[in-house]
């Protein structure tokens, strides 16, 4: 490396060596090229090293060849200072221990010191941490930049530690720090939630668990939950001190709101540290317990009692009848209600619909009073909640089929025709003409009235009673035939009538007319079940002409069901000892519940030159026997909840008997005794109402459903056949 060039100049244009001496220190540092005079270094120079010189004293001498002059100079190198050394820390590591946790920023923690062998500026030496928690001054001294933590970072910190020379470029060099931490009660219990949000059956019983919360110290202490204002127990609630778990109290439960807030608290105890528990820390979460509402209330027509609607019959399919409403006391889906018609047993369609939401109840046919349908159907609404699995309550009720003027009366014959004697008096019941009307009240209540037929003379001779219609003579008779028409007219309104030929012929006053033993026959009692063929009455009118006893019976078919329109009984002639008899039978089955009395008219003729006739009435009343069976309106699946108590009332049977009178049609509900019943040892039942209660507490893990069969029985011995004197029953 050449660091200067020394130059001599001979005037006699002589060669010039070069030589170079090292006063002092510094000999063999440089040297000098003898020719060139250029100085370089001879070995490295080290600023830093002791025993060399920073400044070198040399003496360049200059002589010319073959002995001529020499001169010499002073040559001064000073060496300067390169910045080839990194600050280096006294230590490789530095650690401080039992720190405070809580002590203030700004406290000195501990000192570090880096040399630097440069000189100047270049062994200016400026600090640096690599943690933000900290900080350095110039001298070296290491404070905390902010409040240090104890538990985190396993209790102490570790970062790095700079030094800096001002050289250009500059040169570092590292050290790395420990700064161990000694823990304070300085941290609150922190819950895991501030809100915690659980669920809790309405049903729920004491002891169940709500939740558990949990909350954990930083410091490490130990901690004891309760409630806000102290205690382990708020209302139904109590929390277990040590492992947070909350339950309902042990007491009698009655959850009644849709929640409940609780305050919690959590306390530590300050065992993580020396004088810990002179500082105790407590923290809060709120704990909203929402109560879910459990399917166990069934909906209820509360108002079922009260149903009696009325229908007019010819109303058009769809005519509303009533809105029923059924409530059910849970909540959400498991309270709302969609209604639906029960089927009723050997019932084909239904005769009703109601609408599924609002409960309307409308017809599903249009009804006629006096046909199939009666004057009363029963129909049978069931309300379904939407809970899984789904409750269901039934309501059944009467629907009265109101009148409506829609039948005439009928003449129970398509002409009257009579014989009467010439010399009958005046004020002699003529002829009795008959009409039914199946409409009811005012509708079916007949008047009679008389008109003359082809010749109006004909109506001077008679008269008729407008409530019996009976024709009564007027004035004497006084030619062979008189036509006139008998007109049946009810009070509805409008009125509605018919009209029938009446033919009253005139015979000689030598003739007699048959003589009943009774004009009116009645009222016979028979059971419904009286045998087709059987004998009902014997009935006997004699001929009324001496020696000529023969009389002819005629059963007079009628207009109606009631007067015989469909031969229900027929007549057979018998003569005993000298007389006629007439004997009247069953021809067909008959039923109370669908007509209950019956209106015969039998009339008789003798066998004289000219015949006459005569009638008599004959009443037959039914009555009912035990012939039908208790049929049940729907077979039920029925829910109840487990750990129910014993007589929990689990639904209501209803069956229908259609005997027309008690105790026929009274029904009973009874358990089957049987060994296939699985059911028989767990529920019992009301024997009148049919409601069914729990005999058990019961456990859904053990059993999860029971099947159970209930027979309803009526309340009289069976009229049916093979019956054993036993009532009806299924």
């Amino acid at each position: 490396f050449s660091i200067i060039s020394v130059k001599a100049k001979s005037f006699a244009d002589r060669e010039i060596r070069y030589t170079l001496k090292a006063q002092g220190q510094g000999a063999g540092t440089f040297n000098i090229g003898p020719t060139s005079g250029i100085v370089k270094l001879a070995k490295e120079l080290d600023f830093e090293d002791l025993r060399q010189p920073h400044v070198y004293s040399l003496v360049v001498t200059a002589t010319e060849d073959s002995g001529g002059f020499s001169t010499s100079v002073e040559l001064t190198i000073r060496v300067t200072d390169v910045n080839d050394n990194a600050p280096k820390f006294e230590l490789p590591d530095y650690q401080a221990h039992n720190v405070d946790e809580d002590i203030p920023p700004g406290t000195s923690i501990l000192k570090v010191k880096a040399m630097d062998a440069d000189s100047g500026t270049n062994a200016e030496i400026e600090y640096f941490v690599s943690d933000d928690h900290f900080s350095v001054d110039p001298s070296g001294i290491i404070s905390n930049n902010k409040q240090l933590d104890a538990d985190n970072n396993n209790a102490y910190y570790e970062f790095v530690v700079t030094a800096k020379d001002k050289g250009e470029p500059a040169k570092t060099g590292t050290a790395t720090v420990r700064v161990y931490t000694k823990n304070k009660n300085d941290e609150e219990p922190k819950f895991s939630q501030q809100v915690y949000t659980p669920n809790v059956d309405e049903n729920a019983g004491p002891n169940t668990l709500v939740t558990t919360v949990v909350a954990s110290d930083k410091d490490g202490d130990n901690v004891r939950f309760g409630f806000v204002g102290g205690g382990t127990s708020s209302g139904q609630f109590v929390i277990e001190e040590i492992t947070g778990v909350i339950r309902l109290h042990n007491k009698p439960i009655s959850l009644d709101r849709d929640k409940y807030e609780l305050n919690v608290t959590a306390m530590d105890d300050g065992a993580c540290c020396v004088n810990g528990d002179t500082t105790i820390h407590t923290s809060t979460a709120v704990v909203v317990v929402f109560i879910t509402d459990v399917n166990d209330n069934k909906p209820i027509f509360k108002d079922c009692g009260t149903y009696y609607p009325k229908v007019e019959e010819g109303a058009p399919n769809g005519s509303p009848v009533i809105k029923v409403h059924a409530t059910d006391e849970d909540k959400g889906v498991n309270g709302q209600v969609k209604y639906s018609i029960v089927q009723q047993p050997n019932q084909k369609g239904t005769k009703f619909t109601v609408d599924e939401e609002t409960g309307e109840v409308s017809t599903n046919k249009v009804f006629d009073r006096e046909g199939d349908d009666g004057k009363f159907v029963s129909v049978t609404v069931k309300a379904t909640d939407q809970g899984e699995p789904s409750l269901e309550g039934v309501c059944s009720f009467t629907v009265e089929i109101t009148d409506v003027n829609d039948n005439p009366p009928l003449f129970d014959r398509q002409k009257y025709v009579e014989n009467v004697k010439q010399d009958a008096s005046i004020g002699t019941n003529i002829l009795r003409v008959s009409a039914s009307d199946e409409d009811a009240d005012n509708n079916g209540a007949i008047v009679y009235t008389l008109n003359s037929g082809s010749n109006p003379a004909d109506l001077d001779y008679f008269e008729i009673q407008p409530e019996s219609g009976w024709i009564v003579l007027r004035k004497p008779l006084d030619r062979e035939t008189y036509k006139l028409e008998a007109t049946a007219q009810d009070k509805g309104i409008p009125p509605l009538s018919r009209s029938v030929e009446v033919q009253i012929d005139v015979v000689d006053r030598a003739n007699n007319p048959p003589v009943w033993d009774h004009v009116v026959y009645g009222p016979i009692f028979i059971r419904e079940n009286f045998p087709v063929g059987a004998k009902v009455v014997s009935v006997k009118a004699s001929s009324g002409i001496d020696n000529n006893p023969t009389v002819f019976y005629r059963l007079m078919p009628g207009s109606t069901a009631q007067t015989n329109k469909f031969h229900t009984f027929y007549l057979q002639q018998r003569p005993d000892n000298g007389f006629t008899w007439a004997d009247i039978k069953v021809n067909h089955p008959l039923d109370y519940e669908t007509i209950k009395e019956y209106n015969l008219t039998i009339r008789v003729e003798n066998n004289g030159a000219q015949q006459l006739a005569s009638e008599a009435t004959v009443y037959i009343q039914l009555e009912d026997v035990n012939d039908e069976i208790p049929l049940f309106t729907e077979r039920e699946q029925e829910t109840v909840l487990e750990g129910e108590p014993i007589g929990t009332k689990v639904t209501q049977v209803n069956a229908i008997d259609k005997d027309g009178t008690f105790p026929n049609n009274q029904v009973y509900y009874f358990i089957v005794d049987s060994p296939r019943n699985e059911g028989k040892d767990y529920f019992e039942i009301n024997k009148e109402t049919g409601e069914v209660f729990t005999q058990v507490v019961f456990d859904r893990e053990k059993q999860g459903a029971y099947a159970l069969e209930i027979e309803a029985r009526d309340g009289a011995p069976s009229a049916r056949p093979n019956s054993d004197n036993e009532p009806n029953s299924e």
